[in-house]
């Protein structure tokens, strides 16, 4: 059986108030293509289709249309668990017209509920593999509350509810071996498996989701012949296990993930061998750029993406030593008459003066205003050769404001 998994859609997504719409339009038009290109038997989408729990009418169309589209090119199952994004109950709703095209939803999952369970033929009629599918776990579906139980004491609770669950699915995976030879058996997962890589912006490496965020790679039985998992948007096996594999986002969520090769994974399964794991890149729709440097390095990366061509979407990060005027108007000024959109732009002087600021031990009010602005300078590191002026200058606002009878004292 020839297997596809990918994950983390989120349809609907934007980036910077930008919607991702056309991105995820052409992502999966071209994963139908590969769906009647490879002969795929069987789609597994492990989690997070949506970017939220109310997706806009734009969003389901794309998702309803996709799942014609790979019906229509030969794929003739398809498994579809929630992530920690969706919510379960509305991709639950529609499930009676999708089994009738052999299209099965699991949102949730909990004790003695783990999941579903599906034993899949192929083309002849005949069982070819077993999957045994677990959506995102959420800690109140595994863990009974304690009251005055400990931080260590919780979570050793929800390791066990976890594994307690893994391990019921696995059984009623077995159960359903048909008379013959054994078939292989597939499980998944929404989760984050200890060691897991994140990016910055990713969605994941911020996200305070209780202690079921981390699991190790144990919980997953060795019979697996593939374990198919969501919720890390970077690429990876797990504990460099080939079969344990997050396919990662395939349209970058943010501009952490913009270097990133993006991918989808096909499995190939038989009974009685071993499953056969590759990787297919998915193109990029869309360049997402990250320029960081002073101001003549960004403007010559600016110079080379448009000698180059074609819509970026750009993100500029300014870490230089001197105090740039107007940043966001010379940003603008590089980039004019370019396909370059600029949806961001970061003074890293600003960001380092704010964090700094919580350091600080004098009083705010013990300072007058000169000794504010001097302070100022030196946290940005400004150069001594434009201190001068630059007081200068403050200087003439103080004394502007004085003679508009504003308060020429201290901050207090």
């Amino acid at each position: 059986m020839n297997v596809l998994h990918t994950a983390d859609w989120h349809l609907g997504m934007t980036l910077c108030g930008r919607r991702r719409d056309t991105e995820a339009a052409a992502f999966l038009d071209w994963l139908a293509g590969v769906i009647e290109k490879e002969t795929i038997d069987l789609l597994l989408v492990t989690g997070d289709i949506f970017d939220n729990g109310t997706p806009s009418a734009r969003s389901q169309s794309l998702y309803y249309r996709f799942l014609t589209a790979a019906a229509a090119a030969g794929c003739r199952h398809i498994i579809i668990t929630a992530g920690n994004h969706d919510s379960p109950a509305f991709l639950e709703a529609p499930h009676e017209i999708l089994e009738a095209l052999n299209i099965h939803v699991v949102g949730t999952a909990g004790a003695g509920r783990p999941g579903g369970t599906f034993l899949l033929d192929g083309p002849d009629g005949e069982p070819e593999c077993i999957v045994a599918a677990v959506p995102y776990l959420r800690d109140r579906d595994i863990r009974r509350s304690a009251p005055g139980a400990s931080i260590g004491e919780k979570a050793a609770q929800v390791r066990e509810g976890v594994q307690s669950l893994y391990r019921e699915a696995w059984e009623a995976a077995c159960a359903t071996q048909p008379p013959g030879p054994k078939l292989p058996v597939i499980i998944t997962g929404h989760l984050f498996a200890a060691g897991g890589k994140t990016v910055e912006g990713d969605g994941v490496r911020d996200q305070v989701a209780g202690f079921i965020e981390r699991v190790g790679a144990d919980i997953f039985p060795e019979e697996a012949a593939y374990v198919a998992l969501g919720h890390l948007h970077v690429p990876q096996t797990v504990a460099g296990i080939n079969t344990i594999r997050y396919p990662g986002s395939p349209v970058p969520v943010g501009f952490g993930e913009a270097e990133q090769q993006k991918e989808v994974i096909i499995v190939t399964t038989a009974p009685g061998m071993p499953a056969a794991v590759r990787s297919v890149p998915v193109p990029q729709f869309r360049r997402l750029i990250t320029i960081r440097g002073d101001l003549p390095t960004i403007n010559r990366r600016i110079d080379e993406l448009r000698e180059t061509g074609g819509p970026v979407w750009a993100e500029v990060i300014y870490d230089g030593a001197a105090l740039p005027g107007d940043l966001m108007g010379e940003v603008a000024g590089m980039t004019e008459g370019t396909e370059i959109e600029v949806l961001r732009v970061k003074d890293m002087r600003l960001v380092s003066a704010a964090l700094s600021a919580y350091q600080s031990c004098e009083e705010l009010a013990e300072l007058t205003e000169t000794e504010v602005f001097e302070r100022r300078m030196e946290t940005a590191e400004i150069p001594p050769e434009q201190r001068d002026k630059l007081m200068a200058t403050f200087r003439e606002v103080l004394r502007g404001m004085d003679s508009d009878g504003s308060d020429g004292g201290n901050l207090a």
